[in-house]
């Protein structure tokens, strides 16, 4: 079994890794390449490998740094399956139509800034398009969480819960080769043991080979943060200076497990009268199928959905869909929550959104989850003066918050929680998903902690195994 890492080593976004075993050439993820300046040009370089050679894609989760390349994938040449859960089938189906149109939207904002400018804009082209997305969808094929799935006579596939999104998965691959079998197990992103919606991620029997993600491989959260209360706080301080609450957040996943926390403060009686808007096509699009994949909620959550609570309806909240009604949010002067995509800033509504707001001293922009290095949020959070939005630059006048316990993340104490909970050593971990800094950190305390031989392997880097 050769496996290499092309993509979300020694960074955050961009999860790909090539499987080769038994006959197979198989990708776990094709995500795509979030934060810094040279985005663009990286998502368009030369795949390191054949697309057409490959055999199956195995996705992990719906979020776009792990699908986000499929549909140039298949423009490349790839023709086989891409496997994943049901409810990532159904995320999918929402994420990368929206991506196409987010690419298209920025190609044409790039021709119109060159044009104004006097400058060549012939070159500039979308990384891929709404129908290009349409016909990757059409070779995603869904499997039941634990169902083991064959994928030739020798090697199978099983998805274990991962707690991190909706349908997000741990993967086990097994291979039978030369009269042995080999265990190689992906954690994709793992969530936490506190959401709102999600249980947490599920434990797996010890695999030979670990890939694990360490987003947050260097960092323990306050055990004691309710971030609940924090939201509550924030929203109540901004309501009294008469501004508005602009909360960036991942379509699927953050903005469900906000609303979930909205409403139980809204039918508590403890938040009132403030308008909560979610403005993103694609996010309400998520909460809905959200709602319709009541078995993949916590045993909590299902305890409160049987009892007649809908943990994403509550007063005052308004899912807005069209660009007309997102307009009238840029207008607004009295205060109200606004939630939306994309969750780093980078595209979107969220965009404009900041625009008339991020001079605004009344205002408050709150952060509820990961910000890439190299992105626009990280940018904002990490208390830039002036920041540049559609080629403008403004001043943050604006108050900027941030609130940890939201992410969907396992932090270090979650990751070596289910480390352990493999009840064995495997014979190599490779540590991903990670900056740099949080990737080899991660990898030291494994080793230091468990005797594990761990490493954060660097982009391109291919181990026989």
């Amino acid at each position: 079994m050769q496996l290499s890492f092309w993509g979300a080593a020694r960074e955050v976004t961009g999860s790909c890794h090539l499987v080769e075993a038994a006959g197979l050439r198989l990708l776990l993820d094709c995500g795509m390449i979030q934060g810094g300046a040279d985005r663009h040009e990286r998502n368009r370089k030369a795949w390191p490998f054949k697309p057409e050679e490959i055999d199956f894609v195995v996705l992990s989760h719906a979020h776009i740094d792990h699908s986000g390349r499929l549909p140039r994938l298949v423009k490349s040449g790839f023709a086989g399956p891409i496997v994943c859960s049901a409810a990532t089938r159904a995320l999918s189906g929402v994420l990368l139509p929206d991506a196409g149109r987010i690419q298209e939207e920025d190609a044409a904002w790039k021709i119109k800034r060159l044009r104004r400018k006097g400058k060549d804009a012939s070159w500039v082209e979308a990384l891929f398009d709404e129908e290009d997305a349409l016909e990757t969808l059409r070779r995603f094929e869904s499997v039941p969480f634990r169902q083991p799935l064959p994928l030739n006579g020798q090697v199978q596939i099983r998805f274990v819960e991962a707690g991190h999104i909706l349908g997000a998965s741990i993967v086990e691959l097994e291979v039978r080769e030369g009269g042995s079998t080999t265990r190689l197990v992906f954690s994709g992103d793992l969530g936490v043991a506190r959401a709102r919606l999600l249980d947490a991620p599920q434990p797996v029997a010890r695999p030979d080979y670990l890939i694990i993600e360490s987003t947050y491989g260097d960092r323990i959260r306050d055990p004691y943060s309710n971030p609940t209360e924090e939201l509550l706080e924030v929203i109540q301080d901004t309501v009294k200076r008469g501004g508005r609450v602009i909360i960036p957040a991942f379509a699927v996943g953050r903005t469900q497990e906000i609303l979930a926390r909205l409403n139980d403060l809204v039918e508590g009686g403890r938040l009132k009268d403030v308008p909560i808007h979610v403005d993103s096509p694609m996010a309400v699009q998520a909460t809905r199928i959200f709602a319709s994949h009541p078995e993949a909620y916590s045993e909590a959550a299902r305890r409160s959905l049987q009892a007649g609570d809908k943990p994403l309806d509550f007063p005052g909240l308004n899912l807005n869909t069209s660009v007309d009604g997102s307009k009238a949010l840029n207008a607004l002067q009295t205060p109200a929550v606004i939630i939306s995509a994309s969750g780093m800033c980078d595209a979107g509504r969220i965009k404009h959104h900041l625009k008339h707001n991020i001079q605004n001293p009344k205002c408050t922009i709150l952060f509820v989850g990961y910000q890439a290095n190299g992105s626009l949020g990280r940018l904002i959070e990490s208390g830039a003066d002036v920041v540049r939005i559609f080629g403008e630059y403004m001043p943050v006048r604006a108050r900027v918050a941030s609130i940890d316990g939201f992410s969907a993340h396992a932090d270090l104490k979650g990751l070596l929680g289910w480390f352990e909970g493999l009840k064995g050593i495997p014979e190599q971990t490779f540590v991903v998903h990670g900056e740099e800094q949080a990737a080899v950190t991660f990898a030291d305390t494994l080793q230091e902690d468990f005797g594990a031989p761990s490493l954060a392997p660097r982009l391109g880097d291919s181990f026989e195994l």
